[in-house]
């Protein structure tokens, strides 16, 4: 028997018997004529696999879970169109389920209550419409045309656990690859004001002045994630509505959140016109709405007034207390402009945008050395280029990165980014008291931050109290829906900490699903799989690490895991000894 991950697809027709009953060789035959000239090459054109027949239905296997959810929707979508002028009677419709799940694989067929899943799925979904899982819906949200109906948790006969249950709505209202689709699932906002920052435009006609829009949005939320009242979605998530084309109230919808800001930039000679406005997603109309028109070297007070009436609008306070803004001491056209260039790219989250905005910062540190902003940001940089193995010297990276921290936190008042850096120094170095409590910090000064609320997650896990981390990065996710593979390893680890094995194996599948590289990953996967008594699937694990890393050793593992708890790290130990690691 073989174990592997799969989308199955289960469709069956709506009325079947009924319609033998009417007329057995009409109904047979209308159904071949659709499985020939519509289904079977649908199947066939996405890579899915038949696993079996009935007569009125059929279970299907895809290695792909978008490739699956897009054939249901083909499906349903040629259905109808070849159901115009049928009398409605004399209709073949189909319901279908799709699931996705580890299933059990022997001879040509396959097993497992995921396939159960999948055809539980298809018996709850109305004709003509296609149900699918919250496993199924995570990982196809944002990646096909389709807009998705929150049908909320299903019970279902012999089913332990209830099944969370979305319906897939008609195609052509999303856009791949660029955002969720028209009509998403629409996320309850938080109770406290809630707001996401959209793109701004760039109305200057010249591309090359895309920075001074960017750079001023991220400006506008870098200093609203300080406030303590708001709940703000993190740059990562809004990136996918550049472009103006989903309307705001859609796009509020979409992310969970009650307002949205938007803003244009306009560019001329030294002049600078700003336009935003500010739309109440629940009422449908528009709360704030100013345009500014300034010389250059007033760009900080147009971010300034724009940040003012955002906060009045939304009766909502900085963590601090203060309106002490971190660029506040930037005093020079020339500062403000090397700031939005590096701000522009700070975010992109590649190893080159990385490498960009560190040059941006470390000339801001020339342009203005007496200002908190080039260390702020530049420590940071230097962080993720050894958190994400991006140098050469993950040593030298750090050592960059504490240096800066230093001098960053050494300034009146600072972003906290340099907090969570510190915080990472001093867990490297054991000293878990003082990570913690740099890292609350970093939250307190960003409570909005997703990348500060996960990053005390990780030190809330290495100090055992795992339940804490795993609601810390909720609280990362729920901010920034789209979301880094390491967020996984943190929840995954914190879950097989805890005792929850097959929530971390679970947790580990979907980030070996965004990253199917990731090697942390993969070791959390192989431990909570040994610990949960799977052992020939930690077996198999464990050979997928060794051939990607010929050098692994546990000893060499457990020297990087920071735990405070020796009886932590033993279970781990035995864990990956039990799955064939070597030592």
């Amino acid at each position: 028997m073989e174990r592997r991950l799969a989308a199955i697809l289960a469709a069956d027709v709506v009325g079947y018997s009924r319609l033998m009953g009417l007329n057995e060789a009409k109904t047979l035959a209308a159904l071949k004529a659709h499985r020939r000239e519509l289904i079977d090459g649908e199947i066939a054109s996405r890579g899915g696999r038949i696993i079996s027949l009935a007569g009125d239905g059929m279970l299907v296997e895809f290695a792909s879970v978008v490739a699956a959810v897009e054939c249901a929707g083909a499906i349903q979508a040629g259905v109808a169109d070849r159901n115009r002028g049928v009398p409605p009677d004399e209709r073949i419709e189909f319901r279908i389920g799709v699931n996705l799940a580890e299933v059990i694989a022997e001879g040509g067929d396959i097993f497992g209550d995921g396939v159960n899943v999948a055809a539980r799925l298809e018996a709850f979904a109305d004709p003509g419409t296609v149900c699918v899982s919250s496993a199924v819906f995570n990982q196809v949200r944002n990646r096909v045309a389709y807009a998705f109906e929150d049908l909320g948790p299903q019970r279902f006969k012999n089913i332990a656990e209830p099944v969370h249950v979305f319906r897939l709505g008609p195609a052509g209202t999303g856009d791949p690859g660029s955002g969720p689709a028209s009509d998403a699932v629409t996320l309850r906002p938080p109770e406290k004001p809630s707001i996401a920052i959209l793109p701004f435009a760039n109305l200057s006609g010249d591309p090359e002045q895309n920075y001074l829009a960017e750079g001023l949005r991220l400006d506008i939320q870098a200093t609203l994630v300080h406030a303590s009242e708001l709940f703000l979605i993190a740059p990562a998530t809004v990136a996918r509505y550049r472009g103006g084309t989903i309307p705001a109230e859609q796009a509020g919808r979409e992310m969970g959140v009650r307002y949205i800001l938007e803003g244009a930039v306009r560019r001329r000679d030294r002049r600078l016109r700003v336009t935003a406005e500010l739309t109440d997603v629940t009422a449908r109309r528009i709360v704030w709405a100013e345009r500014y028109d300034r010389v250059l070297e007033d760009g900080f007070d147009v971010q300034d007034e724009i940040v003012a009436g955002v906060l009045k609008g939304l009766d909502v306070k900085l963590a601090s207390g203060q309106r002490w803004l971190l660029h506040s001491s930037l005093k020079s056209l020339q500062a403000l402009d090397v700031f939005y260039r590096g701000l522009s790219r700070f975010y992109a989250g590649t190893r080159d945008d990385n490498a960009a905005a560190r040059e941006a910062f470390e000339a801001l540190t020339r342009v203005q050395p007496d200002s908190p902003v080039g260390p702020a940001y530049l420590c940071f940089t230097h962080w993720v280029d050894a958190f994400r193995g991006w140098t050469h010297s993950r040593a030298r990276s750090m050592a960059e990165a504490e240096r800066w921290a230093e001098k960053s936190v050494s300034f009146r008042g600072n972003n906290g980014l340099a907090h969570i850096v510190l915080s990472s120094v001093h867990l490297l170095n054991r000293r878990y008291d003082e990570a913690l409590a740099e890292c609350y910090r970093a939250v307190e000064l960003r409570p909005n931050c997703p990348t500060a609320n996960c990053y005390l997650a990780n030190i809330l896990h290495y100090c055992g109290r795992s339940d804490e981390a795993v609601a810390r990065v909720e609280e990362a996710i729920r901010i920034t829906p789209v979301y880094p593979p390491w967020y996984m390893t943190v929840l995954a680890a914190a879950y097989r900490d805890s005792g929850e094995y097959q929530k971390s194996i679970a947790a580990a599948e979907r980030g070996i699903r965004m990253s199917p590289g990731d090697h942390d990953l993969k070791v959390v996967l192989c431990s909570a799989c040994s610990l949960a008594g799977q052992l020939q699937r930690a077996r198999s694990v464990a050979r997928e690490i060794v051939a990607a890393e010929p050098g692994f050793s546990i000893r060499s593992y457990l020297e990087s895991q920071a735990y405070r708890e020796a009886a932590t790290l033993q279970r781990l130990s035995e864990g990956l000894r039990l799955a064939g690691l070597p030592e």
